[in-house]
């Protein structure tokens, strides 16, 4: 069976609107791409799991530059951070760019270890400077920089990663910025450097610069499986870039390439074979293009010192399965510094990804995304006739629930084939006794085959282990006839999806409740505050109300407000489920404020 979930903000320059789609027509119409495509995506849908690799001569700074340190998220944009010319730049950085731990096949060997089947190199970033040898004119010599090419005499060091990376049996891919920092006749021409002669910029020899490298690049490095485009706005996308000309070639340069959807504007346009989501995974998944969410260990994607908000082992295991389950490719960033080091933390996050994998890789690899909404527990995935089921969270009394209607053949833990569990149908899906585990060893998986085809059982919230109702904005049942819907996180990956766009008090969203123990429960509402939009909720169920009013005011993180205590009765707990519902007494400003979830947590005795 076949399961599509319809599923970053780029701190670039002026994005006006990062989620309209483009208007450009898909590769511009040039034949052969979309003739070919389900061919050339083949191994892309059953990758699922990627490295990208950040490496530049913004390494060598490591988000400081002369003394100075620079926070901000991404250390890859210190030259634009700083206001630094290009001259100044790269001879402040180029000494400090050392190699001297540099070992591209030990790089291949991690992430070949990790589990990750193809990479992503950055071979020239904003910046300018490429890791490849150009021969470009501009990029051999130039009056800006000396030379836009960054490897010593005699060595090519985006030749010595790819192969070294190839030789593993790892499909390989270039990261190509469109944008230059240095060269006098790109779009963001003269930002950062003096224009003395009162150059006029000629966008259309830029373009012919960018053809030319994207040439090297397709054609003196062997195979090129990706081509990772980076970026577009409203203002410059599509023939601004030259696609016509580029694809055109490209295509019959690399039969079997693919491309991104950067050449257009929009992360998630149809454009192009792989939409690009940045740090955040779509609530829902992208319908209608395969996607690929791309995202960081700590904060930055280029080498930072001072970025020690490194991701937890278990929140990386989180970002990974939550986007399979949804159908996406998993592209997770790596940033050595200038002397070419994997910082420890990174290693020790691959490697433990890496043992994870060995076990369970099976339930990645070629998988295709969950039939379910979200699970209270964990993720799905799904490949032929097995369920993949990835427990994170173990409910109230140990058992989790799946909705399925089905009869179920096999259960086994993923390494245990030989023992197997048991499933006890439930009054509504599925019940399965899970055994404690620790998370920081990764979530536990289970293998399940059920007889036919799937059927599945209404959406039905559950307690979890500590007694407390999660009724999230993930799991409501949403009626709207205004737009209403759910809205994902940026680059905060924290930030829980929520309820968006609650402009009409004849909308409501609701929830199915299975009670396992009755009582009093305090009512906690988890929203965003906002300053100009508030108004009044009232949550219900079987007679008891509950009403609250939003006040309008700013706040940059969700907020958590008790809004009252409810009863539940004894009754409850012979009823398949009980209905809960959320509505909207009063709107004031233009919609209620973001709801991530109602929590209802048991009063002590």
């Amino acid at each position: 069976m076949k399961y599509q979930i319809i599923i970053f903000l780029l701190l670039l320059l002026p994005i006006k609107d990062l989620t309209a789609q483009s208007k450009s027509e898909p590769f511009e119409g040039v034949p052969g791409w979309l003739e070919t495509q389900e061919k050339r995506l083949a191994w892309f849908k059953e990758a699922r799991f990627g490295i990208f690799i950040h490496w530049g001569l913004y390494s060598a700074a490591g988000g400081v530059f002369e003394g100075k340190t620079y926070p901000q998220h991404y250390a890859e944009w210190i030259q634009t951070w700083g206001k630094v010319p290009s001259k100044r730049y790269a001879e402040h950085l180029r000494p400090k760019f050392t190699l001297r731990d540099f070992d591209p096949k030990q790089w291949a060997k991690l992430v070949k270890e990790s589990g990750a089947k193809y990479m992503i190199l950055t071979s020239r970033h904003h910046e300018g400077f490429s890791l490849f040898n150009s021969r470009q004119p501009f990029a051999m010599a130039n009056d800006v920089t000396g030379t836009a090419n960054l490897s010593p005499a005699g060595r090519d060091l985006y030749r010595e990663i790819m192969e070294a990376f190839q030789q593993e049996g790892l499909k390989t891919g270039a990261y190509y910025s469109l944008l230059d920092w240095q060269h006098p006749d790109s779009y963001e021409a003269f930002q950062l450097n003096p224009n003395p002669a009162g150059h006029v910029p000629d966008h259309e020899r830029y373009k012919d610069y960018l053809y030319g490298q994207v040439k090297e690049l397709a054609n003196n490095y062997g195979s090129l499986d990706v081509l990772w485009a980076d970026f577009s706005n409203k203002d410059y996308e599509g023939e601004s870039w030259g696609t016509k000309r580029m694809l055109a070639d490209l295509i019959k340069w690399q039969p079997n390439i693919l491309i991104n959807n950067r050449f257009w504007n929009g992360l998630e346009n149809k454009n192009g074979d792989i939409g690009t989501p940045e740090k955040y995974v779509p609530p829902t998944g992208i319908a209608g293009i395969n996607w690929e969410v791309n995202h960081t260990m700590n904060e930055s994607y280029g080498y930072s010192a001072h970025d020690q908000n490194w991701k937890s082992f278990p929140q990386i295991m989180h970002l990974l399965i939550e986007t399979v389950s949804k159908g996406g490719n998993f592209l997770l960033n790596v940033g050595p510094d200038g002397n070419g080091k994997i910082p420890d933390q990174a290693m020790e996050i691959l490697e433990r990804v890496g043992q994870w994998m060995s076990v369970n890789s099976e339930s990645i690899y070629g998988t295709q995304a969950s039939p379910f909404r979200k699970l209270d527990w964990g993720y799905c995935t799904i490949k032929g006739n097995k369920l993949y089921l990835h427990v994170f969270d173990i409910p109230s009394g140990n058992v989790i629930n799946v909705p399925l209607k089905n009869t179920v053949k096999s259960l086994h833990e993923m390494g245990s084939e030989d023992i197997p569990m048991e499933a006890v149908p439930q009054e509504i899906g599925i019940g399965i006794s899970i055994p404690s585990f620790s998370l920081e060893d990764g979530p536990k998986v289970l293998v399940m085959e059920v007889e036919g085809a799937l059927e599945i059982e209404e959406n039905v919230t559950q307690a979890l282990s500590d007694g407390r109702i999660v009724l999230s904005a993930d799991n409501a049942d949403i009626h709207t006839t205004h737009g209403m819907s759910l809205s994902g996180a940026s680059h905060d990956f924290k930030r829980p999806n929520a309820l968006a766009g609650w402009s009409h008090t004849d909308d409501k969203v609701s929830w199915k409740v299975k009670i396992q123990r009755p009582g009093e429960y305090d009512v906690l509402i988890n929203y965003l505050p906002l300053p100009k939009d508030g108004g009044t909720i009232v949550f219900h169920t079987d007679g008891t109300k509950l009403t609250y009013r939003f006040e309008a005011k700013e706040l940059k993180a969700f907020e958590e407000v008790k809004i009252g205590t409810i009863e539940i009765p004894q009754k409850a707990i012979g009823e398949p489920f009980v209905p809960f519902v959320l509505e909207a007494l009063s709107i004031e400003g233009n919609a209620l404020p973001e709801i991530s979830a109602v929590n209802l947590v048991p009063k002590q005795d």
